[in-house]
């Protein structure tokens, strides 16, 4: 028997098979399909573990005779596999990383702040002192503000993307755990913490998602894509990655790509000593980026003809099942609802999209207007930092406190903005009193 038969009759399913290096399958090989072999004692090999020539874990894998599982009397004719991945942790470097996490935190923090909930503090201090017009209308009128998701924010975010990407990777030992608690077969336990684990991953495709709407915006192809959701990225990858880790032990072409990508970057003289895993982390970006990459694209040819902009089930998944328990969304008010416009002027001009890869619907507030206790209005609300540029201000004052999108019927003169993909529209917006506010109907 070959070595290729004997990995796809005789190893696919053992863990951490995908980091065995060629002389360790031989051995194994060796032992199984020899007819007449026997172990007298243990015979093993042991190599390290590198990312971009750092070490950051050690590995050994020995046989020993007996059966250690069922414990019958040791016998030659049986052998017992050993495998054991050890992280090289340095308490310099635990501390480092502690350091970084906290800070990388912090700015996650940060970034809310400044982005969001300082905006939706403004926004409700405005509908407090001066109600949701210029000129209110005769009554007693109450508000109720129901503030959006701003995690969208965040994950377009470049630099806190490209700092949670790095993270996973600073933990390359703990991530091949996962990956063989994955691999597991019988222990349930084991695969769900390598599951968990393993739902980290979903930074592999926010992270790529960015560098996708920096290309698309850098040669303005912005229409060739819609925004995928990011919840279900989340779900997506949370889902996916398992499976994908399971194969990667348990199907032999799976197997044998790891394991040329481990190897291709390692001279040949020390093929047999250590693994290099920068093609690998490459590799399972690109796998892992793969699923909302090709939703994007198959969704932009397959857009949706009639929307209401203004509804509550025009949103991300996650948000349009949070706003339905909302008992206030469900009322309908006196008069239609308003707002949402910024997305409508997305879809003529998909240039004006800040983000042309990640949903920002989920960020968008809900003011309920009540007069004498009846809901009269409900106005969505979206933050002008949705787009990618500035509109062009109208001569007209808004009648509402906020900003509000005029749409026009001639086609925009300014080219920055890119050619109307769906209709010939212009769109300026119309001034509240308080300029400084950012929120647009």
């Amino acid at each position: 028997m070959t070595t290729n038969e004997c990995l796809s009759a005789l190893l696919l399913g053992l863990r951490g098979l995908i980091y065995f290096t060629s002389s360790q399958i031989d051995l194994v090989c060796r032992i199984l399909t020899s007819p007449n072999a026997t172990m007298q004692h243990r015979e093993g090999s042991y190599f390290q573990s590198r990312l971009c020539s750092f070490t950051f874990g050690r590995t050994c894998l020995w046989l020993e005779p007996g059966d250690a599982l069922s414990d019958p009397p040791a016998t030659l004719q049986v052998a017992t596999p050993y495998f054991i991945n050890e992280a090289a942790r340095d308490p310099l470097g635990v501390w480092l990383i502690f350091i970084f996490r906290i800070c990388t935190t912090l700015l996650v923090w940060y970034r809310l702040h400044a982005h969001y909930y300082r905006h939706c503090a403004v926004l409700k201090s405005l509908v407090r002192q001066s109600g949701h017009r210029v000129k209110m209308p005769r009554g007693n009128w109450s508000y109720e503000l129901v503030l959006g998701d701003p995690t969208a924010i965040v994950l377009l975010d470049p630099i806190v993307a490209t700092l949670y990407y790095l993270d996973i990777w600073l933990s390359t030992a703990s991530f091949g755990t996962a990956t063989m608690q994955v691999q597991s077969a019988t222990n349930l336990t084991s695969r769900f913490l390598g599951m968990t684990y393993l739902a980290r991953s979903v930074w592999f495709a926010y992270w790529g998602l960015c560098l996708v709407s920096f290309g698309l915006k850098r040669w303005r192809k912005e229409h060739c894509f819609a925004e995928v959701d990011p919840t279900l990225v989340a779900i997506a990858v949370t889902l996916s990655g398992p499976v994908l880790m399971y194969l990667n032990g348990h199907v032999a072409v799976l197997v044998r790509f790891y394991q040329w990508l481990f190897y291709c970057l390692v001279p040949a003289d020390h093929q047999n000593e250590e693994v290099e895993g920068a093609l690998v982390c490459v590799a399972f970006t690109l796998i892992t980026l793969s699923l909302p990459l090709a939703q994007g694209l198959i969704s932009a040819r397959h857009r949706r003809r009639s929307v209401d902009y203004s509804a509550c089930a025009y949103n991300n998944v996650k948000g349009a099942v949070l706003l339905r328990l909302a008992t206030a969304l469900r009322l309908t008010p006196r008069y239609s609802p308003r707002g949402g416009s910024i997305y409508e002027a997305m879809d003529v001009n998909p240039r004006l999209k800040r983000c042309p890869t990640i949903s920002l619907r989920g960020t968008d507030c809900f003011l309920l207007c009540y007069c004498n206790g009846e809901l009269t209005e409900r106005l969505r609300l979206s933050l002008l930092t949705n787009l990618n540029q500035d509109l062009p201000r109208s001569t007209e004052r808004t009648e509402f406190v906020v900003y509000e999108l005029q749409t026009s019927s001639t086609l925009a003169s300014d080219d920055t903005l890119g050619p109307a993909i769906s209709s010939q529209r212009s769109y300026a917006l119309r001034t509240p009193p308080d300029p400084s506010i950012l929120w647009c109907l």
